[in-house]
């Protein structure tokens, strides 16, 4: 009991880690900041270790997951073709890290479990922002400490609590609130607790500022009843698709029309905060090396000495954008059209197969899988969160992988 107890505390931690809190509150420069790697790596061994006590199990999910290994397999290779090999080597580790991470918590815990934990994680991570915010402001708070780049003095009295970034901040918590009110749903003992948590998730996002990830976990949400409609009779669900298809199609072109009030009311332009001003410039670049990429992780690096500089000077000054505000435009600067493939076809893959198992399973826990792949494909539409060693990576593994994991159970109680 105290075993399982110690390992679940061990789980929310490393998953807190991955989250990226506290990430750039001790800089590289900092006295304390190997202490980080070395925790990283600790965290590493302790997740080798629980893997191979069930290393016969492990192997038989992941070996069925072959896309998402040769996804990983292009960006180990990416060292070769590299112009940084040693800075791209150094990415590459995390992101072997948590990938390893998420392989062990979907073999070893069931999706409605994985739910739990995280609702534990994004609960201590709404509870210590709250704090940091009060009683830390020069950290909780952007603008009234350490200051990374202008978009710090543009959002000056805006929140971040744990995380750098007010947007980092507001996607995690909208995304906890979805974990929330999941776990609401499957948990009678502990409802109200949940409730309270989704309800404290909602409180920070909302505080925080952060409209995209608010209009995110409201379309999520709003998909959610109708991905209901997957378990339908094919007779009953078919029309009713059509008819919401229909529905659908007249929205976007009402939107498309009045775009520019409907941003507006979000508290963005038509450009999405510049987005479109500069992501020609990035395509100018990723065509310079289309099929391989700059190698993983490197083409920000070098700032104005590097790569980036072809496009930033062409923006407005301290308008630098240090990653490209999406996530499939980022793929393809770090591992190619090839790698962009590898990943699209496998996303669509499991998106199908997270649809098929919304009609496989008869609980809650049978839309966790679409909600997050939803919510992921949302979300990098303006950011980056895809392939990079985070949680969002970690998720999307265990995810995959869990819905293998069901599917074998099914099988073996078949036979």
């Amino acid at each position: 009991m105290v075993l399982k107890l110690a390992e679940k505390i061990f789980v929310v931690i490393v998953v807190l880690f991955y989250s990226k809190a506290f990430a750039d509150f001790i800089p590289e420069t900092h006295p304390f900041a190997p202490f980080k790697e070395v925790l990283a790596y600790a965290g590493f061994a302790v997740t080798l270790f629980l893997i191979t006590r069930r290393w016969k199990k492990v192997a038989c999910i992941v070996l069925k997951e072959k896309l998402l290994w040769i996804l990983v397999a292009l960006v180990i290779a990416s060292i070769s073709w590299s112009d940084l090999p040693l800075e791209t080597l150094n990415r590459v580790m995390p992101l072997l890290r948590v990938t390893m991470f998420g392989i062990y918590f979907a073999t070893r815990f069931s999706i409605k479990e994985q739910m739990q934990l995280l609702a534990w994680m994004f609960g201590a991570a709404a509870i210590l922002s709250i704090l940091f915010a009060v009683a830390l402001p020069q950290y909780g708070i952007v603008g009234l400490g350490f200051i990374s780049n202008m978009e710090d003095i543009v959002h000056t009295g805006t929140w971040r609590g744990i995380y750098v970034h007010k947007t980092i901040l507001g996607t995690m918590m909208a995304l906890g609130s979805l974990v929330f009110m999941f776990c609401s749903i499957v948990t009678s003992r502990f409802r109200w607790v949940m409730l309270i948590g989704a309800g404290l998730c909602l409180a920070v996002l909302l505080i925080s500022t952060t409209k995209g990830a608010l209009a995110i976990l409201l379309i999520v949400l709003i998909l959610l009843p109708f991905c209901r409609a997957l378990r339908w009779n094919f007779t009953i669900a078919v029309p009713f698709f059509i008819l919401v298809t229909l529905i659908g199609g007249v929205l976007v072109v009402l939107l498309t029309v009045n775009a520019e009030q409907a941003l507006g009311s979000l508290g963005r332009d038509v450009t999405l905060t510049g987005r479109t001003d500069y992501w020609p410039l990035m395509l100018n670049k990723i065509w310079e090396r289309p099929w391989l990429g700059y190698g993983y992780k490197t083409f920000w690096v070098g700032g104005w000495k590097g790569e980036p500089a072809d496009i930033w000077r062409f923006l407005a000054p301290g308008n630098e954008p240090p990653h490209a505000h999406n996530g499939f435009l980022n793929l393809w600067f770090d591992i190619g059209l090839l790698g962009l493939v590898v990943f699209t076809v496998g996303f669509i893959v499991n998106y199908l197969r997270a649809i098929a198992w919304v009609r496989i399973t008869k609980t809650a826990e049978g839309f966790v899988p679409i909600a997050y792949l939803s919510f992921l494909f949302l979300v990098n539409l303006t950011e980056s969160f895809l392939l990079e060693p985070e949680l969002f990576w970690m998720l999307y593994v265990s995810l995959i992988l869990s819905m293998h994991h069901k599917s074998s159970h099914q099988r073996n109680d078949l036979h």
